[in-house]
């Protein structure tokens, strides 16, 4: 039987590795070739021990908590809506606007992988103008190492009639490739405030290597940049507030950055 010593980050420590790594070791962290873990650990100062249960592969997600189900679109109230673009389809934009466009914020919530490719659909609705938010950088197949940059990518068209409310889109490490994407499309929006925790930092599309049997991995093939050529690869999306999880909220099972959401759409 295996015997693990497990330190549980208090609210004021800060991880020496990124969230994103953190993100991946705690998918293996209750993996075992055992049926039980013997735990030790600290708790307010005091040392602990205790017996978990392991899990297979199959059985351990750590998107779980931020999964919904049964709809991509609910309302706060009367007055601020909230979009899951994990279950969403671009078909129902334009049934949806219809409502959002009658309160006063509309909150995006990134912490998923989009279902949809809805970057230039729903910037339509949501930014005033056509918008430059991405350009890329490309290798040379014919001259190895020589990488070109693209022109700017826009978003939006002109919309006298796009959304005029708050925006504020919630992201953290789970927040990967097209969602990553798709939060710098729509942080152009005039109202748009991004808040959680530094994203996972791999966009880009990807592009697979075949190694030796039968095993195979990938890279980004392209680089992407902000139009003012910062790089957002291996850096992530910097949130414009920063909110992370407390061991205290999530033991209330609150969603600290949901509600950090609401408190910034509701100020004056």
């Amino acid at each position: 039987m295996f015997y693990y010593h497990v330190l549980i980050w208090s609210d004021s420590l800060q991880p020496p590795i990124s969230p994103s790594q953190l993100r991946n070791i705690s998918e293996k962290l209750l993996r075992s070739n055992d049926t039980i873990l013997n735990i030790g650990f600290i708790r307010d100062g005091q040392q602990q021990q205790t017996k978990i249960k392991t899990y297979s592969s199959e059985e351990m997600n750590v998107y779980w908590q931020y999964v919904k189900k049964d709809t991509c679109f609910k309302l706060f109230g009367n007055n601020i809506s909230y979009l899951y673009p994990g279950t969403i389809k671009t078909a129902y934009l334009p049934e949806l606007m219809k409502t959002i466009n009658k309160t006063k914020g509309l909150i995006i919530d990134f912490r998923c992988y989009p279902s949809d490719f809805i970057i230039f659909t729903l910037s339509e609705y949501l930014l005033p103008d056509s918008m430059a938010f991405v350009k890329f950088s490309n290798g040379n197949i014919i001259t190895p190492g020589l990488f070109t940059m693209t022109d700017v990518i826009k978003a939006g068209k002109k919309n006298a009639d796009y959304y005029k409310g708050k925006v504020v889109i919630l992201v953290n490490e789970t927040t990967q490739s097209s969602a990553e994407y798709h939060v710098m499309a729509f942080r152009k929006a005039p109202k748009a405030t991004v808040v959680g925790s530094t994203t996972a930092g791999a966009d880009g599309n990807v592009s697979m290597i075949f190694l030796p049997g039968g095993m195979r991995t990938g890279i980004s093939g392209i680089g992407v940049y902000y139009p003012d050529g910062r790089e957002t690869q291996r850096i992530g999306i910097i949130p414009d507030v920063e909110v992370k999880p407390t061991v205290t909220g999530i033991r209330a099972k609150k969603d600290e950055v949901l509600e950090r959401a609401l408190e910034i759409i509701n100020a004056k």
